[in-house]
């Protein structure tokens, strides 16, 4: 029987009562070792100092992609001078400054700074936790004595980042909770349980990093701080907002805590290098194919999969061509690692022979794989994993930007009840589908806007000698947008014409009360 070691465990003792019963019975759940004493590691502008092109006498920003359009993640001290803040959208920066200078941001190099300070800092405690693309904690209690306190801990912490050119913010309390969200507020160290009320109480709410919904529901009660939570009864804070949010304050006053671990990423490649040039496709694909097998062997090993690999083909006084795929997840399916590799190596054109053939993976993660059917003469694929390899084999034809989702809004005006989706899948807002899918049925192919169809009388519903014929499903009536000053009244019919194919017409009810199309079933 193996017994744990208190150094490398956030959480010892045992189990209390909290907010209900369920939750501290939960494994998840154990009494709070109080001594101890966390450091929260803020990389405020890790976006920006880390980036390769950045050049501190500029104008600059860091943006990223964003429902459309790009956002500013991060901007630097003349940036922030005249009024370019973080969320902007980059075509008001460009308003504030034509000088602007615009990076791409970098979250896998942004990941592998942020794990090699980490890494450093396991050298003063083996308890490091990452917390977010900017943020990692580390627990010292233990390690005061030895490295001459606290001072001197933060100290060395803050010397490490600057080796890598990085602003930081740094900040102790007894709580790995409390750490974190004073130094977003960049406040003073905490030592003991008994000041976190306090110390606590006056931050405000966006240091929590609870989503914004929940946030506009507190200030529209009127609270504004984490001690106007708090004051709150603590049954109907649950009902208002919910039992998770009531245990994050809890655990941040030390009274519940949970496991925290540091997981770096992990990555895997292999080389093969050829005697001599080759161009033929296939010696490629004999070599890719071997070591994909030799892959998927180390993934199932370890009980991880990866969602993205690149293929790097190495030439002699050249750069490599690199190609990257993206699966839709991390898997350990050899049959689409191969699929896809043989569909990249029938398009790509080299600029010279190959020398060597490599194989880089991303972030392994750990898969969990489906349940496969008891009886079967041979693999047969899932609805799910069918729809995912034909998802993945377009995007790599046409590229990942040119395959998206739908995500359904709702809305009741056809032209405007969805948007293009990141999740291929469509798996959000589904109760906006079925609110109209269930009691009408409307054609999959839209027009980018109606068209009137001409020679169509008024009385076109009563009028059978017409060269497009009414079918019996109709009308539909919608009349929405007037809150937006776009209001349209329409009744909807599924119509037939001369040629056989069955279109989505509508009546105007405004103006010349004209008959438009606006879509066309398959």
């Amino acid at each position: 029987m193996t017994r744990s070691i208190n150094s490398l465990s956030l959480l010892t003792g045992e189990t209390s009562s909290s907010p209900s019963d369920s939750a501290s019975q939960s494994p998840g759940w154990r009494k709070f070792h109080k001594n101890q004493l966390w450091i929260a590691v803020l990389l405020p502008n890790i976006s920006l100092e880390s980036h390769p092109d950045y050049d501190p006498n500029e104008i600059t920003v860091v943006v990223e992609p964003e429902e459309g359009h790009h956002r500013v993640v991060v901007a630097n001290k003349d940036a922030l001078e005249i009024g370019i803040n973080r969320d902007l959208k980059l075509s008001t920066a460009y308003a504030l400054s034509s000088t602007l200078r615009v990076l791409k941001r970098y979250p896998d190099s942004e990941r592998a700074i942020l794990e090699a300070i980490a890494r450093r800092a396991r050298k003063i405690t083996p308890v490091v936790s990452l917390v977010s693309p900017q943020e990692f904690l580390i627990e010292v209690q233990g390690s005061l004595k030895l490295f001459g306190g606290l001072r001197a801990i933060k100290k060395a912490l803050q010397t490490e980042c600057e080796c890598y050119r990085l602003t930081v913010s740094l900040c102790a309390a007894p709580t790995a909770l409390a750490a974190l969200w004073l130094v977003r507020h960049r406040s003073e160290d905490v030592r003991t349980i008994k000041k976190l009320v306090g110390n606590l109480g006056v931050l405000p709410l966006k240091v929590t990093g609870w989503p914004e919904r929940t946030q506009l529901t507190l200030r529209s009660m009127g609270l504004q701080t984490i001690g106007d939570c708090l004051r709150l009864p603590r049954d109907g804070f649950i009902r208002c907002i919910g039992r998770e949010y009531l245990l994050q304050l809890d655990r941040s006053l030390g009274e519940y805590d949970s496991s925290l671990e540091f997981r770096p990423s992990q990555s895997l490649s292999s080389t093969f290098e050829f005697m001599d040039e080759v161009t033929d496709p296939a010696v490629l694909s004999r070599v890719g194919e071997n070591l994909i097998q030799e892959l998927v062997k180390v993934l199932r090993k370890r009980q991880v999969g990866v969602a993205s690999f690149d293929i790097v083909f190495q030439h002699l006084h050249r750069l490599a061509t690199v190609e990257r795929i993206n699966l839709l997840g991390p898997t350990q399916d050899q049959e689409r690692f191969l699929r896809l590799f043989l569909d990249r190596l029938e398009r790509v054109i080299l600029p010279a022979p190959v020398v060597a053939l490599a194989l880089r993976t991303g972030q392994a993660e750990v898969v969990v794989a489906r349940n496969m059917t008891l009886f079967s003469n041979g693999v047969r694929l899932q609805p799910i994993d069918a729809i995912e390899n034909l998802i993945e084999r377009l995007r790599g034809r046409f590229g990942a930007t040119h395959v998206f989702g739908i995500s359904f809004i709702e809305e009741h005006r056809p032209e405007v009840a969805w948007s293009k989706s990141l999740d291929l899948l469509v798996r959000q807002n589904k109760s906006a589908a079925l609110s109209f899918s269930l009691t009408h049925q409307r054609p999959l192919w839209l027009l980018p806007s109606p068209i009137p169809v001409p020679g169509v009388p008024n009385d076109f519903p009563h009028c059978h000698r017409q060269a497009i014929l009414l079918s019996k499903f109709g009308p539909e009536r919608i009349e929405a947008g007037w809150w937006s000053g776009k209001k349209v009244s329409r009744d909807y019919y599924m119509a037939l014409n001369n040629k056989g194919q069955r279109l989505w017409i509508y009546k105007d009810h405004y103006g010349a009360q004209n008959w438009y199309l606006h879509g066309i079933f398959s």
